[in-house]
Order: structure tokens, then C-alpha cells, then sequence
């Protein structure tokens, strides 16, 4: 997940405050649509008057956001069973929360309806065959804390408070990708509660064809409550070489073409290049956040042909754990402040293409010296190794996007002011037509990873062209997920029909 408003102030942030039951013995119909909630769970339940339901429904973007007028935090599996059970029943619109961090704008389908918050269920912990299972309220850094200090690793998200389970589910890229494959790859076992509340296990040998959907699409069949992961020996120690550099902008183009001079990435190496506006400034500034899991000086190598033409650079070695919150000059933390009015646009890039980004970048800057309000917005590119991902079979799961993972290109929009909304929103979509046409991407179809879409994408798009795949998926929403109980984010369509 991205999200960066990189060069910023400094904001404090306040602690999160803990939960005070309040009770709800019959829930009142105006509070949820629903009356006579099960009084067993009334502690669980919060509406809009309990001094805890702001805390407990906040996300990270507020623009075209889901709306709830109550929230079900269940204790335990029995609990959600049993909650999710009454809920559907009634026919109340449900969304469940692990991070909050997702941001398509089809979330905006659901209205009045009932957040299931995962929190209860934040817990990760390393078994004795080395295999690591991960509650469906854990974070990217609870997860990292948990694998680093036992000696293991896996890949995972940049972003240390994206919830684990949501960016798995929709197949989980990151800097170890070319090194162990996608987050989802790594999952051996799954446990999720149906829309009627019946709780399901998933693996190879269990439900094997469920468990072939949740790996990039697991958002449609169910709410997980925890999966179990394959994990991975340290490498180098779990120590990572990372060297934070920034360029003049004129020097853009040359900056794009190192990168794209550096692919096939080696499988340890991770870029990130972004350009932004200076927040007292609003000049444009550029800058690539290189992390290399492996040997000091290979890293130093791999780096000196950016070194050479950086105007300021900071090195660092960051262990595993730290490199989530120390690492990218601690600015990753930001990335964690709710509430904001942010919307990012993504597609994925065989060869960027210089040209047309410097025309990106003036077009940019002169957007924000015009409305400083959107300066927080930003151009970014990931570049992840692939090796891991593409070893495995195109079939291995559901994720479709095995082969067209060089780069992914987001337009992050970011405003204080919803009177520019619409300016950088349009500057956005203008500039993903034009990254998203063959001549200029690379790749043959565009494709974009879910967990980056904007949400008007077509379902082919998000889950793959193939016919096999589309018929595969359908079949199985409309045998898990019947009543389209889980179609707020990215449903996959209950028909053939409805796929392009």
C-alpha cells in the first residue's frame, strides 16, 4: 500500500485511545437499520454516540468512504460468527476493517452500514516449523517485530501499519518479491467466516479451490480471521544497506533511465522514485529511496549509478525491523495519519517512459504553484525484483499479473481543500491514459495490481482477461459469497456477463 505525503511537517501523533465498552442491549433501529441485537455481544457493539466510535471507524482516506451508524468489534471467532450471522440476516450492509487503509472508491457503495473492526484479533507468532500465523487485526509492523526477532522474514508491505490481512488477500507486493514471490504466495492455511457466519478452513488440501481465490481476490468470499504463512531464514542477518537520495529535478530524465537500466533488479534490490512539492516551498523535488537486503558494499555498487548524480544522500543500515519505521528518513510514518482527503490512481509499467513523465512532472509542477492546496499530492514509482513472483505458474493463484510487475506507477491526490479536488483528480486520469496505452507502458494489456486500483477500473483489469480465470472467480463468489455480501471493494462480477 502506498500513500506517501513524503516531504512534509513533522505531525505529532496522538495515541491511539482504548476501547470502553459501552452496552447495547437491543440495539435502536435507527442505529444500524436492525433491532433486538444479540444482548451476548451488546459490549461489542458502539454507535455514533460512544466516545470510542470515531477511533474505531477511522481511515486513512476520507474521500469516498464507506459510512456506518454502528460498529461490531468482535472478541473472538465464536463472537463474529454470531455477529456476522444476525447482521446478514437482517440484511444490513457489513465491511470489515483490519487496517483501514483501502481507498478504492467502490467503498463507496456501502452507506449506513456496520464496520466489523478486527482488532481483537491482533496477534502473530512464529510456530515451531518456522511457519508464522497472523491475526486478521495485525499490521505490516507487528508483523515484521514478530518475524525480525525470531531471525525470519517474509515480504510485506513499506508501510508499517497497513493492515497484514487486506494487502495479502489482494496478493501482497514489496521490496522481498524478488526474493520470496508476493505475501500471498507465502500463505499455507487460511481461516475465514462465510456470509451466513460459518467459519471455513482453506489450504492445498482443504477447500482447495477457495483457497486458490483468496490469494488476489480474498476480499470477495469472507472475513479472515487469521492465515498461516510460510516464513524465511534472514538474509544478511536481516541488515539492509538503504540510500535515501535526491536529485535536482532537471535531472529527472536521467534518473528514470538509471532505473530502467537497472532491470532485471537484482532479487534483494528495491527502488522507490518519487517526485513531490516541498510543503514551504511548493518547488518540485525528487528523490529515490534505494534498500538492498545484502552486503553493504553490493548495495553501495548497485546504487553508485544514482550516487554519482545525487545532490544529497543519506546511507543508512537498517535491520529488518527498523527499516518500516526508521527507514525512508522515518517519513513512512506519515504515511500512517488518518483522516486525510487522498486518492491515488495506479497501473503497472513494462519501461517507463522518460519523455512522457517529465511532461508528467511539468504538468505537475505547474498545477501546484497555481493551487497550493494539492501540494501534498505526488508521482510515484515502485520498483520491486520479480524473480520470486514470476517463478510460479500464472495458475498458482488468483493474482492474474505474473509477468507485468516492473513498475508500479501511482498518482497519490492529496488536498486540504475539496474545491482541487477535481483538478488533480482529472491531472491523474489524464496521465494514466497515457501511461496505460501499449505504445507507451510496454506491456500488451494494462493491468492493474487491485490493491493499488482507483475503482473504476473494469473487473478485467483487476482480476485478469482470461476466460478461464473469469469463469474460475465467478463460480466461486457465487458459491461463497451468494448474496454479494463482500462486493464493497472490487466485487468480482456474479455473472460472465458483467466482467469487461
Amino acid at each position: 500500500m502506498v500513500s506517501f505525503h513524503f516531504i512534509s511537517s513533522l505531525v505529532a501523533l496522538s495515541s491511539v485511545a482504548s476501547a470502553v465498552p459501552s452496552s447495547f442491549g437491543n440495539l435502536p433501529r435507527d442505529s444500524a437499520g436492525v433491532s433486538n441485537w444479540p444482548p451476548q455481544l451488546a459490549a461489542e457493539f458502539f454507535t455514533p454516540k460512544s466516545p470510542v466510535y470515531k477511533n474505531l471507524t477511522s481511515r486513512w482516506s476520507t474521500f469516498k468512504a464507506p459510512t456506518f451508524n454502528g460498529v461490531f468489534v468482535p472478541e473472538n471467532e465464536k463472537d463474529l460468527s454470531k455477529g456476522l450471522a444476525f447482521l446478514t440476516a437482517n440484511k444490513v450492509p457489513i465491511l470489515a476493517k483490519s487496517g483501514g487503509h483501502g481507498y478504492s472508491t467502490t467503498l463507496a457503495s456501502l452507506q449506513n452500514g456496520v464496520m466489523i473492526n478486527m482488532e481483537k484479533f491482533n496477534y502473530s507468532r512464529v510456530n515451531s516449523d518456522f511457519t508464522a500465523t497472523i491475526g486478521s487485526g495485525a499490521d505490516f509492523n507487528t508483523m515484521v517485530y514478530t518475524l525480525g526477532t525470531h531471525g525470519r522474514e517474509a515480504n510485506v508491505g513499506s508501510c508499517p501499519c497497513v493492515g497484514v490481512m487486506g494487502a495479502t488477500l489482494g496478493g501482497g507486493v514489496g521490496r522481498l518479491s524478488g526474493l520470496h514471490g508476493l505475501a500471498s504466495d507465502a500463505v499455507r492455511h487460511v481461516r475465514l467466516a462465510l456470509w451466513n457466519g460459518t467459519i471455513v478452513e482453506a489450504s492445498d488440501t482443504i477447500n482447495p479451490d477457495l483457497f486458490w481465490g483468496l490469494r488476489g481476490a480474498g476480499q470477495n468470499f469472507g472475513i479472515v480471521t487469521e492465515m498461516t504463512l510460510e516464513t524465511y531464514p534472514a538474509t544478511n542477518g536481516g541488515l539492509n544497506y538503504e540510500a535515501q537520495m535526491y536529485f535536482n529535478i532537471s535531472d529527472l530524465a536521467t534518473v528514470i533511465n538509471i532505473v530502467n537500466g537497472m532491470l532485471p533488479l537484482d532479487p534483494a534490490l528495491a527502488l522507490v522514485t518519487i517526485f513531490t512539492a516541498d510543503p514551504t516551498t511548493f518547488e518540485t523535488i525528487l528523490l529515490v529511496n534505494l534498500v538492498y537486503l545484502g552486503p553493504e558494499a553490493k548495495g553501495k555498487a548497485l546504487a553508485k549509478p544514482l550516487l554519482d548524480i545525487s545532490i544529497s544522500t543519506a546511507e543508512n543500515i537498517w535491520t529488518w525491523v527498523d527499516l518500516p519505521t526508521k527507514g525512508a528518513g522515518g517519513f513512512n510514518n506519515l504515511q500512517c495519519i488518518d483522516g486525510k482527503r487522498q486518492s491515488l490512481y495506479g497501473l503497472t509499467n513494462k519501461r517507463l517512459n522518460a519523455s512522457v513523465i517529465v511532461e508528467i512532472e511539468k504538468e505537475y509542477t505547474a498545477m501546484v504553484k497555481a493551487h497550493p492546496l494539492i501540494a501534498g499530492s505526488a508521482f510515484l514509482v515502485e520498483t520491486f525484483a520479480v524473480q520470486g513472483v514470476d517463478a510460479l505458474p500464472a495458475d498458482y493463484s488468483a493474482f492474474p499479473h505474473r509477468g507485468h510487475l516492473n513498475h508500479f506507477v501511482d498518482f497519490i491526490i492529496s488536498w486540504t481543500d475539496d474545491s482541487v479536488a477535481k483538478i488533480g483528480n482529472d491531472w491523474a486520469k489524464k496521465w494514466r491514459a497515457v501511461l496505460n496505452k501499449p505504445q507507451t507502458n510496454g506491456y500488451n494489456t494494462v493491468a492493474v495490481y487491485q490493491n493499488y486500483g482507483h475503482g473504476d477500473e473494469a473487473p478485467s483489469i483487476l482480476y485478469g482477461t482470461e476466460k478461464w480465470r473469469q469463469k474460475k472467480l465467478t463460480a466461486l463468489k457465487n458459491a461463497y459469497d451468494p448474496r454479494g455480501v463482500f462486493n464493497a471493494y472490487h466485487a468480482i462480477p456474479s455473472s460472465l456477463a458483467k466482467w469487461t
